[in-house]
Parts: C-alpha cells; sequence; structure tokens
C-alpha cells in the first residue's frame, strides 16, 4: 500500500485533534470538579446524578418540615405547661380559699387574671398562626366574654377535634410520612359549648368564693384534678411526637450524609487522578507537535517565499 504524504499529513491533523480535544476535555474537568458536564458525556450517569440531586433536595425540605414541625411542638408544650401552673396554681387557692374565707375577695381576683391568662395562652402564635385553633389558624382561637357569659364567657373559635371536619396539621417529613404537630384547644380547655371547660369552672369557684360556700369550694378541687390529670395526658401525647420528630430530624441528618456522598462519588471528579491525566495528555500532545513537525517538511513553495 502506497503512503503519501498528504496521507501521513492527514492522520496526523486527525490524531493531533483528538489529542487535543482529550486534553481540553480534561482541562474542564479539572475546572469545574465535575465528570459530567453534558448529559452526552454520560447518559447512564447523568441519570444518576438527576435522580441523587432530587434526593438531596426532598431531604432538604423535609428537614425544613422538621425544624418547623419541632419549634411548632416545643412552643405547644410550653403553652400546655403553662396552662398546668395555672391550674396548679388555682388549686393551690381554692384549698387557700377553703382554710380562709376572709381572703376570698383577694382570691377571686386572682383567679379572674389566670382565667384570663388562660384565654391569652389559648392564642398562643406561631410564624403569626394561632396553635390550639385547628385548621382555622389565622384567626383567634379564643375570644373573651367580659361579661363572663354562659359556660364560662369565652368562645372557641378554632376547629373542633371532634365535630367541625379537618383540623389536623400535618408535616411531610419523609416519603410517605406525615406527622401530626398540632393540638385543639378544647382537647386542653373543655368544651366551651358546654359547661364542660376550664373557664366555666373558674367562674362558678370564682362565684362559690364570694357566696362563702366552703363545701362547694372544696368539692371543685376533685373537678380541677381532673382537668391536671387530661392536661398532663395532652402534654404526654405533644411530648411522644416531639420525641418521634427528633429521631426523624437525626435520620434525615444521616440520609443527607449518605446521599450527598453517593452525589459526589457520581459527579464529582477525582481532582489528583485528572491532574495525572493532564500531565499525560500534555506529553502527549507536546509528542504530537514534535512528530507533526517532522511529518510536514518543507515544500518548493516555502523556497518560493
Amino acid at each position: 500500500m502506497r503512503v503519501t504524504n498528504n496521507m501521513m499529513i492527514n492522520n496526523f491533523l486527525l490524531n493531533f485533534s483528538k489529542n487535543t480535544q482529550r486534553l481540553d476535555n480534561l482541562q474542564q474537568i479539572l475546572a469545574s470538579g465535575k465528570l459530567i458536564r453534558y448529559p452526552s458525556d454520560d447518559p447512564v450517569g447523568t441519570v444518576t446524578v438527576m435522580k441523587l440531586n432530587k434526593d438531596v433536595s426532598s431531604i432538604a425540605q423535609y428537614k425544613k418540615n422538621v425544624d418547623d414541625a419541632d419549634s411548632w411542638l416545643n412552643l405547644t408544650d410550653t403553652a400546655i405547661k403553662n396552662v398546668n401552673d395555672v391550674l396548679a396554681r388555682v388549686r393551690e387557692l381554692l384549698v387557700e380559699g377553703s382554710n380562709s374565707p376572709t381572703e376570698t375577695k383577694d382570691i377571686v381576683s386572682e383567679i379572674n387574671q389566670l382565667k384570663k391568662q388562660l384565654v391569652n395562652v389559648g392564642n398562643t402564635r406561631y410564624s403569626d398562626r394561632y396553635i390550639f385553633g385547628g385548621t382555622k389558624t389565622t384567626t383567634e382561637a379564643y375570644t373573651l366574654d367580659e361579661g363572663n357569659g354562659p359556660n364560662g364567657g369565652v368562645t372557641y373559635n378554632g376547629s373542633n377535634s371532634e365535630s367541625d371536619g379537618p383540623w389536623e396539621i400535618k408535616f411531610n417529613v419523609g416519603a410517605d410520612d406525615q406527622v401530626t404537630i398540632n393540638v385543639t384547644g378544647d382537647k386542653i380547655f373543655g368544651d366551651t359549648k358546654s359547661g364542660d371547660n376550664i373557664f366555666k369552672l373558674f367562674d362558678d369557684i370564682a362565684a362559690s368564693l364570694e357566696d362563702g360556700s366552703v363545701e362547694k369550694v372544696s368539692s371543685y378541687i376533685e373537678d380541677l384534678d381532673k382537668h391536671i390529670d387530661n392536661i398532663l395526658a395532652v402534654r404526654a401525647d405533644t411530648g411522644a411526637r416531639s420525641n418521634r420528630v427528633e429521631l426523624t430530624k437525626n435520620r434525615l441528618a444521616d440520609d443527607k450524609i449518605n446521599f450527598t456522598n453517593l452525589l459526589a462519588n457520581a459527579e464529582d471528579a477525582d481532582i489528583a487522578k485528572t491532574i495525572m491525566d493532564i500531565s499525560n495528555a500534555v506529553n502527549v500532545y507536546t509528542s504530537s507537535l514534535n512528530v507533526g513537525a517532522r511529518i510536514i517538511q518543507p515544500s518548493l513553495v516555502d523556497f518560493l517565499l
């Protein structure tokens, strides 16, 4: 087979172009730190990277939801503790009123103030959302009638956990994993539509103290204890959900590390290896130039110029 000078030059230019392209690709990888710049570089790897990016983004969103749920539940626990503290104080006042009927005026005044404090606790907000209003988070959960109307003179404006339709606020904390973060006010304070609520109990206690009905005042201690037991049960349920959220937060932190590592292995370049490959590619490129200088010999035209 006859090999002409033009054939040698064309083959050289073809191989030289390949070497130049390979060197350019390695330089791009080193500059970007990524193995895949375009889907055509590695179609299968591109699909893997896209899936892992989606997983990492989902974990980041779940973590935000978990942090929000944790803050909501912590605030709920604090509010429930405040309610329990108020009930414990009223219980002390009941015992004091039973033993010292002459101090009933001051005790009644404090109980009335504690009732207002309970209304304020019932209207606790998180990020401008009323936490005890069920799904109705944009309006006050409780409004107080200063005239002390029937059933405690307090109206519940939120959604009821038993009869008013949807009341749960659920956060997505994982794939097919949700957690209920709210507690409706009726579970804590009782039903304001009937006489079975803490506010009505406070009014009855105050009225009995003003009338001097010592025996009746003593009977209310048992009613208070029932409400205190209910508060403790609700707080225990809230604490259980808070613990679950905390465990979920730890799992998401581990998942983030694992998926981030998988993503790095799929798309990040091995810098040390890339530098070595570039060094080899530069040697090949230089050798190609030297070979080309020998192949492309001077022609008659060069002497005529």
